[in-house]
């Protein structure tokens, strides 16, 4: 994920644009490791392999490949 959007969501919760999600953060899941503690809920799994985006079911964050980049699914 890129160092302008590994953070899952603003204290004010106005930040709305997705985190971009780079080959080395596949497989894709929610929180991340970067995630604040604050914001940590269980981890899900998210398919981003179909349609190049995905959103977490527990905190709403957005998540959207970078160009060129390209998800193998199983």
């Amino acid at each position: 994920m890129t160092q302008e959007t590994t953070s899952q969501a603003t204290t004010s919760g106005k930040d709305h644009s997705p985190v971009i999600v780079e080959a080395s953060d596949l497989p894709l899941h929610c929180p991340s490791s970067r995630a604040p503690l604050w914001s940590m809920h269980p981890r899900v799994f998210l398919d981003i392999a179909d349609t190049g985006t995905a959103k977490c079911p527990y905190c709403g964050t957005d998540y959207k490949l970078a160009e060129g980049v390209v998800a193998h699914g199983h």
